[in-house]
């Protein structure tokens, strides 16, 4: 029998590297917050929302980089882990108290 404890999986996940993302410069920054993290959860950007002064080309390339080496490969893992926690049977439990 497999137990899972939620707050310790989750402390696990938070503390794990490969889920960290690296420093990123003001202008990498705002297209992760305001671009990536948005369109990722589903909400629809217009043009007319961004503020282009805020990045670069260089940050564009930067944020491509980093979805290609860090974001997309901890988006797998995350579905990964998901599924198995998804297949996992509940078991009711009874607590004893003194």
């Amino acid at each position: 029998m497999i137990t899972v404890s939620v707050k310790q999986l989750m402390g696990a996940i938070e503390e794990a590297d490969a889920f960290k993302l690296p420093d990123m410069s003001e202008g990498t920054d705002y297209l992760y917050n305001r671009l990536y993290k948005r369109l990722l959860h589903g909400e629809d950007v217009r043009l007319s929302e961004i503020d282009y002064r805020r990045f670069e080309l260089d940050d564009v390339e930067i944020m491509r980089d980093l979805y290609a080496d860090v974001l997309e490969p901890n988006e797998n893992k995350a579905g990964a882990m998901a599924r198995t926690l998804r297949s996992l049977q509940p078991v009711a439990a009874a607590a004893a108290f003194i």
